[in-house]
């Protein structure tokens, strides 16, 4: 090396001049990007989070209407149509009555 190489500062060397400028290049660019790559993901969020919501609510629905059939089919008018319809004659049978936890 000879007497000029040796006073110049590293800093001012064509290959940190050029690594420095792309690095900024990309920070600013990461910095430009990351807000609109956070309102996507926050975007899919919500989506993801409202298409949870409406299968909850026809999860829910489904669930009263199989209740509501459950008790259609137990409630005692749908009994005796079957016991009628099978043979069975439910209104037939005498049943006994005895009173439990009356006043002494």
């Amino acid at each position: 090396m000879n007497e000029t190489e040796k006073n110049i500062p590293v800093f001012y060397t064509n290959s940190t001049i050029v690594r420095g400028f792309v690095c900024v290049v990309l920070v600013i660019g990461m910095n430009a990007m990351l807000p609109l790559y956070m309102q996507n993901r926050l975007t899919r969020l919500y989506e993801k989070s409202h298409n949870l919501s409406n299968q909850v609510g026809l999860l829910e629905r489904q669930i009263l209407l199989q209740e509501f059939e459950i008790n259609k089919l137990s409630s005692l008018e749908s009994l005796t149509d079957f016991a009628e319809e099978s043979g069975y004659g439910l209104n037939a049978v005498p049943t006994k009555v005895r009173v439990s936890g009356g006043a002494k």
